[in-house]
Formats: C-alpha cells, structure tokens, sequence
C-alpha cells in the first residue's frame, strides 16, 4: 500500500508556526517551517495512538503527532477528522512495510481515575475527620481535611475538560486486523 499525499497539520504552540506531517510513499515527512526530518516506515518500532494523538517510535527517534492545534486567540481546535485518516494511512503503510511493527492504543480516558481519585479523597476526609473527633483534636481534623478536600477540588476542576475530550476525540483502534479502522 503506497499512499502518497496523506498529510495532517497541527499547531503545536500558539508561539510556533504550523507543523505539517506528510506521508510519501513509505515515509513520514514532518515540516515546521524550514525545518524538515524524515522518517522512514521501514524502521519503525511502533505505533502508540491515543485519543490525544500518536506516538511513533523509530529505530533513531520519536515523533509525535496531536489531534488538537491552537487556532488564534490560543483556542484549541480539534483535527481529529484528518488525524485519524492520517494515521489510518501512517498504520495502513506500516503494516506492509513493517510488519514487526506493534500498533496499540495507549491507556484508557482520564476520567474514570480523577472520578476515582476524588471518591479516595472524599472517604479519606470524613475518616480523618471521625478520628480526629475520637481522639479530641477537631480543630486539627478540620485542618488536615481541608487540604485533603481542596486537593478533591482541584480534580473536580479537571473533571470536565477530560469528560469533553472523551466525547469529541475519536478514538482510533490499530488492531492488527483493523488497522486505519476508527470508531
């Protein structure tokens, strides 16, 4: 599978310009203004996609490549559209060239572990809260699990944002049998 012309542009900084990525033939051609590195399929080791982006190893480096790009006004722009054909075409290449290569999907949405993290909290409040009050020192219970519950804050303050990134970004499957498929 020669596919040629395939390409994904992200801005990976509101201070830089546009990075294009661009698959010729079997390699990959990433392009940051002047700059430009080229990466070969034939050497490379694996293929990590996450719902954020991709992580493709190679023999000599790494690259990179996000879903989102900042817009003007540092507003984040989901490109999740030409990602995932992008990539599809990266793993669909890969897969004939390399067929060493392992292709996964990298960990899980942050959500489930923040939702987690802040029910520990919560029951490690209370229960400090319980001893302390056994034990006389109210005031310093009082104390300690204020700080306990503002960290707790803090993850609800995080919660949204991963819930929403959950339910815009698309999720790409690279199943030996189902590589380029997405969801």
């Amino acid at each position: 599978m020669k596919a040629s012309g395939i390409s994904h542009s992200a801005r990976l900084s509101p201070l830089q310009g546009e990075t294009v990525w661009t698959l010729d033939g079997d390699a990959v051609t990433e392009t940051r203004g002047r700059r430009s590195r080229r990466f070969e399929l034939a050497k490379l080791k694996s293929l990590q996609s996450a719902e954020g982006g991709a992580v493709l190893t190679f023999a000599r480096g790494r690259l990179t490549i996000p879903a989102m790009s900042y817009t003007r006004g540092l507003r984040p722009e989901n490109r999740a559209a030409s990602f995932s054909t992008f990539i599809g075409a990266v793993a669909g290449a890969a897969a004939v060239t390399t067929p060493g290569a392992r292709f996964r999907n990298a960990g899980s949405p942050i959500a489930e572990p923040l939702i987690w993290m802040m029910g520990l909290l919560g029951a490690s409040a209370l229960v400090l809260l319980l001893f302390a009050a056994t034990a006389g020192a109210w005031s310093l219970g009082v104390a300690l699990a204020a700080r306990l519950v503002f960290v707790m804050i803090l993850a609800a303050g995080a919660l949204p944002g991963s819930i929403e990134a959950r339910e815009t970004w698309t999720r790409i499957k690279l199943a030996p049998g189902q590589i380029g498929a997405t969801s």
